[in-house]
């Protein structure tokens, strides 16, 4: 973990400081010294780590000299290096072992690794220490929290989702828009000083999603967060809702997309596989894909409006097969999808499908590396039971996780920010792509509400703010803006998505081509 990293080595700049710094001529000596007592990092295989010379071994040497390097934000391979094989040598583990330590949420090679930072000096100039120790000064005047005002008039934001649903049911997006109300109200002092109060009302059917929209449309709100729905496209949800906008949460269908009083701080799903069906064609090169697709009408919609018609424009041959629901038995409809002799298997489904679907692809010999999951699949729960069986496969990142570990520095630095308020102000929030989507559209929702202010918050305003041509975001994110109306989707604001291969059975991604912006891939954009 970074946070890890950086600590051990913000320590180990508060001890060269303390001695005095390293421009010192008798620090240098000490430091030389301290040096010779720690394994070089380029020596034969007489004297290297237990990790012997083979393959494997040096992949995972490189890989974890890279990651840290990008962690800390340091050129100097050598000095990592060093660290690096004086933890291999001094714990007597394989470069794999500590890979897999140090992105693990309790880490056992820190001491190690503190002791190396120390040994290790000699490989740094004075510059770089300087550069280090900048590191641990970010973040030390932090703002104090400041409690919304309770005597203040609320800001009621309605939250509709579907949960208890044998369809698909997902609370995590309702646990991650918990957690940050909780959060702007005990630490960021409300919106104005007003706090946040959250209606929430859980559908798992047509008539119920039908008087949740009729409750919240009545019920005095600022707007409402349209979480994860699959039974609004059965009805006129927008009409229903009335004259209270729909701001944020995830559109799934076609007629979500359009709405003169909706938007969204991301593209959902048509944005999602219009993206994910460049990914596979460009970056994996395949030319046939099986689709495993629920008949429900989301995974319908993001099939018509997303896959296929990207897959059409690269000349690329699909075959939709479909998955029932409920899923009792996975291994019919992925033989299916094993006979059609495709290049890649995707998986277009809810989590309740992903497992099943995993275990069925292994008993058949379907390789990981040729397979697609949906961020349905990305949970920490599915990893813990399956995880072994998905390293090499690929899957759509909802938001970075603390799973990449090669995220851009100000992803780290607002993750080092955040670090424990999730499980704080939502104990129950599972570690999911759904929990982090809800934790941020809630964050979003705020600053948006925030900059309009308390007393301008009206659905014109909110929309017409919104609609401002403006890119706003929080450090760290995809960012967002309205701008895609002249294309018929003027209720989506957002149309990056990120695809990565999971390197590790936790779920830790390995590092994509080009990291940051220029590697995310915009399906609105490719729709456009």
């Amino acid at each position: 973990m970074k946070k890890t990293l950086i600590a051990v080595f913000t320590i180990f700049v508060m001890i060269v400081a303390a001695c005095g710094g390293s421009d010192s001529g008798s620090d240098n000596e000490s430091s030389q010294s301290s040096a010779e007592d720690a394994p070089s990092s380029s020596g034969t295989s007489e004297d290297s780590s237990p990790v012997g010379e083979n393959l494997d071994g040096n992949n995972a040497r490189e890989t974890l000299i890279g990651l840290i390097s990008a962690v800390i934000g340091l050129d100097n391979e050598g000095y990592v290096a060093c660290i690096v094989d004086s933890v291999a040598e001094s714990e007597g583990l394989t470069y794999d072992e500590i890979l897999q330590d140090i992105t693990s949420e309790e880490s056992k090679t820190d001491e190690a690794a503190e002791a190396a930072s120390i040994a290790c000096i000699a490989e740094l100039s004075p510059e770089e220490i300087r550069e280090l120790s900048e590191i641990g000064e970010e973040g030390s005047d932090a703002d104090e929290p400041v409690e919304a005002d309770y005597s203040l008039p609320a800001v009621r934001i309605g939250l509709m989702n579907q949960e208890n649903d044998p369809i698909g049911s997902f609370p995590e997006i309702r646990f991650g828009i918990e957690g940050a109300v909780n959060y702007i109200n005990a630490e960021l002092g409300g919106i104005d000083g007003h706090p946040v109060e959250l209606v929430t009302c859980l559908q798992n059917s047509v008539p119920a999603a039908q008087e949740c929209a009729q409750e919240l449309a009545t019920s005095d709100l600022v707007s409402v967060i349209n979480g994860v729905n699959i039974w609004t496209v059965a009805f006129d949800f927008y009409g229903t809702m009335g004259e209270t906008p729909v701001i944020g949460g995830l559109p799934l269908f076609a007629g979500d997309y359009n709405q003169p009083n909706a938007r969204y701080f991301n593209g959902g799903s048509v944005q999602v596989y219009s993206a994910a069906a460049r990914f596979v064609a460009e970056d994996l090169g395949v030319s046939k894909v099986a689709v495993l697709v629920n008949q429900n009408p989301a995974a319908t919609a993001a099939m018509d409006s997303g896959l296929a018609p990207i897959f059409d424009a690269y000349g690329i041959e699909y075959e939709a097969i479909d998955v029932p629901i409920p899923l009792t038995d996975a291994i019919p409809p992925v033989s299916q999808a094993n006979a059609a002799n495709a290049d890649l298997v995707m998986l277009l489904a809810a989590g309740n499908e992903c497992v099943p679907v995993i275990r069925a692809a292994n008993q058949l010999g379907i390789p990981a590396e040729s397979m697609f999951y949906s961020a349905t699949c990305d949970t920490e729960d599915i990893y813990a039971e399956v995880g072994e069986l998905m390293v090499g496969s690929y899957i759509h990142k909802g938001g970075y996780t603390d799973r990449e570990v090669w995220a851009p520095d100000e992803v780290w630095d607002e993750f080092d920010r955040t670090d424990g308020l999730l499980e704080k102000y939502s104990p129950e929030a599972t570690d999911a792509s759904f929990t982090g989507l809800g934790w941020a559209t809630m964050l979003d929702i705020y600053d948006l509400y925030s900059e309009i202010g308390y007393e301008n918050l009206t659905a014109e305003t909110i929309i017409g703010t919104m609609d401002d041509g403006e890119t706003r975001g929080r450090v760290g994110s995809f960012g967002w803006s309205c701008i895609y109306a002249d294309i018929g989707l003027q209720s989506l604001c957002q149309g990056s998505a990120l695809f990565v291969e999971i390197g590790y059975p936790d779920g830790t991604s390995l590092p994509p081509e080009i990291i940051g912006p220029e590697g995310y891939v915009n399906g609105l954009d490719l729709l456009n």
